[in-house]
């Protein structure tokens, strides 16, 4: 679970990472994504833990991401 500052910034993250669950890039892993308020919620099944690992590595890498352009485009708009 990851809250947010507000229900509009979940749902951006959610739109930008719900293709990534709609298309997995393994038959390994899946994750699920939804969104409650300000929270973003996320569901990894793996078959093993490597698996595992590495689906939770890429979902933590694209937050990063998102988090710091998000970041330059507001800052840019002030």
């Amino acid at each position: 679970k990851l809250k947010f500052p507000s229900e509009k910034k979940a749902r951006i993250f959610l739109e930008a990472l719900k293709p990534e669950t709609e298309s997995p890039a393994t038959p390994r892993s899946c994750v699920q994504i939804k969104q409650e308020g300000s929270l973003l919620i996320l569901h990894f099944e793996a078959k093993d833990t490597t698996a595992l690992r590495a689906s939770l590595n890429s979902y933590l890498s694209w937050l990063n991401l998102l988090m710091n352009v998000h970041d330059t485009i507001e800052k840019r708009s002030h």
